[in-house]
């Protein structure tokens, strides 16, 4: 349970989600820390909540160096019980066809940068003082789908990461969490891929029904939870029996190609 006398820090609090959870922290009484890129936009989402003076911005880019030193030293101070990392980018396309730079750029987000900034906070903060750090992933962090190659890279290793340092830190104070929803509606889907999860049939979920499972999760003790059925499901089914869902992707495959070329 997260302590009404300390603060959330909300990594991504600009975006779809991040506003979301944010605006209903705020309804609970929390303080918050927004983190973010842009300054107007984490401005934006301090207006939308509840009690806005009570909440801070930091502005801080986790993919550089000087921004994740700045939230690791925010972090230092002490008053923060959890952190909520919900940044992340990811693109709709034939593997072949994506640039050096645009995985370097998925893989760095998503995975590299939430690595250095975990490192950065754990050499800084006291390891018997209570403190967890959820990571979004997504479903595609389990289950790799055509279209999504690197971008399920980049999940599937940040889940891997979770998994291993919850383990590793399990003799202290400090919970790593790894929340997985499936596609969401959000700016980050591109118009073609909310083109082609309608023609698939796949389901999206709304900000609203992501974010509230989200602060159900920070809440329990669970240390990973995947939300959305039948994904949830699919999951399992791809742990345990990959071919099937192998085969089922392969017949999807042919509306996939009209859509990544």
């Amino acid at each position: 349970m997260i302590s009404s006398d300390k603060k959330v820090l909300v990594i991504g609090a600009s975006g779809g989600i991040g506003r979301t959870v944010s605006r209903l922290l705020s309804l609970q009484g929390r303080s918050l820390v927004l983190s973010g890129r842009n300054s107007a936009s984490l401005q934006k989402t301090v207006d939308d909540l509840h009690n806005p003076d009570a909440h801070e911005i930091l502005v801080a880019d986790i993919t550089t160096d000087i921004g994740r030193i700045a939230l690791a030293c925010r972090m230092e101070q002490g008053d923060i019980e959890h952190l909520i990392n919900i940044s992340g980018i990811n693109e709709l396309s034939a593997f072949t066809d994506q640039t050096a730079n645009s995985i370097e750029q998925i893989i760095n987000t998503n995975l590299t940068s939430m690595m250095l900034l975990t490192r950065e906070i754990l050499v800084r903060v006291n390891h018997e003082k209570p403190l967890s750090i959820t990571y979004v992933g997504s479903t595609l962090g389990a289950i790799g789908i055509p279209g999504y190659a690197t971008y399920c890279a980049s999940k599937f290793a940040l889940r891997g990461f979770c998994e291993a340092l919850s383990r590793e830190l399990s003799d202290c104070a400090i919970k790593i969490k790894y929340f997985a929803p499936r596609s969401t509606q959000t700016t980050m889907n591109s118009d073609v891929a909310s083109a082609m999860n309608t023609e698939l049939g796949n389901k999206v979920d709304s900000v609203n029904l992501v974010a509230r499972e989200l602060l159900k999760f920070i809440d329990s003790s669970a240390e990973s939870l995947h939300i959305g059925w039948p994904e949830k499901l699919f999951v399992k089914i791809n742990g345990a029996f990959p071919l099937l869902v192998s085969n089922n992707l392969k017949k999807q495959l042919p509306i996939v190609r009209k859509y990544i070329g």
